[in-house]
């Protein structure tokens, strides 16, 4: 996927220096498309929300500062000995 945005991104500069505006704008907006999906596909949601919840209130409670990799690790460590899963979007 980097690769085609690399090349996307080339083809739309040569583009813009050949004078062809119309085209290189064209390929932009293609480039800012699939650059925001490749973002947006790699988002985990939880099979079990309840369960997440019940998990997160824990670890919250257990952790002095919750958004952090070791509370993160701790919330994912816990959720799945607890049964839960992840599904990709």
């Amino acid at each position: 996927m980097k690769d085609l945005l690399l090349e996307l991104n080339n083809i739309a500069v040569q583009l813009e220096e050949a004078g062809f505006t119309v085209e290189a704008d064209t390929c932009h907006e293609v480039f800012i498309k699939v650059a925001a999906k490749k973002k947006k596909s790699k988002k985990n949601t939880p099979t079990n929300p309840e369960l997440y919840a019940k998990c997160k209130s824990e670890i919250k409670s257990k952790f002095d500062v919750y958004p952090s990799a070791y509370a993160n690790m701790a919330l994912v460590k816990l959720y799945k000995s607890r049964g839960g899963g992840y599904k990709s979007n």
